[in-house]
């Protein structure tokens, strides 16, 4: 079946490089000006738009499933809203969920008093690195074996799914929302806070 294709793991470097270049083009900047480091709004001046621009790239480019919702989005589903925001403000819980699930952001600017308006202004690239390194390991750890009639799968060319090349049953990978959904509870259990008061 020619609409399959297996690709080598990817090493961490390459899947930086690759993700600096999507953003570069998605910003109309020369690769040089996006670093890890870069502020996507500060630096780049992405706009919401934009955003949403760079995800569609990044899932084109590495057929994941981009996550709909932001960290503090899937947290609030979580652990409940009110724990994580009051009155347009970053509770210490949602603070130190940050700290620990977004490593890449300045941890001198999640100070008490954060306001969540202000919290898009610290995104920077690194955080789509992270993003898709998460998803492209869960894709990686996915079974490959048809659930249909146990042919192992390939990867399709074009869609995040992998398809049997005996029978031609394909299997989407999860959402992104799911996978991070997951790497949200490890963080949780990391920072201490356990269970929370809903999934």
């Amino acid at each position: 079946m020619e609409n399959s294709v297996e690709r080598p793991v990817q090493s961490g470097d390459d899947v930086e490089r690759r993700v600096l270049e999507v953003i570069a083009r998605a910003m109309d900047r020369p690769v040089s000006e996006v670093t890890p480091t870069s502020s996507l709004e500060g630096d780049l001046g992405a706009q919401s738009l934009d955003y949403l621009d760079i995800a569609f790239s990044l899932e084109r480019e590495f057929r994941i499933q981009f996550p709909r919702d932001d960290f503090l989005q899937r947290a609030g589903k979580h652990f409940g809203e009110e724990n994580l925001e009051k009155d347009g403000v970053v509770t210490d819980l949602g603070l130190s969920l940050l700290a620990k699930g977004m490593p890449e952001i300045d941890p001198a600017k999640l100070t008490p008093g954060l306001k969540i308006v202000d919290l898009r202004r610290m995104f920077v690239v690194g955080t789509f690195v992270r993003v898709v390194k998460q998803l492209l390991q869960a894709k990686a750890e996915m079974d490959r074996t048809c659930p249909t009639c146990g042919t192992e799968m390939k990867e399709s060319t074009s869609l995040p799914e992998f398809v049997c090349p005996a029978c031609g049953a394909s299997v989407p990978l999860p959402s992104g929302n799911e996978v991070l959904f997951q790497h949200l509870l490890s963080v949780a259990e990391a920072a201490g806070t356990g269970g929370g008061t809903g999934a």
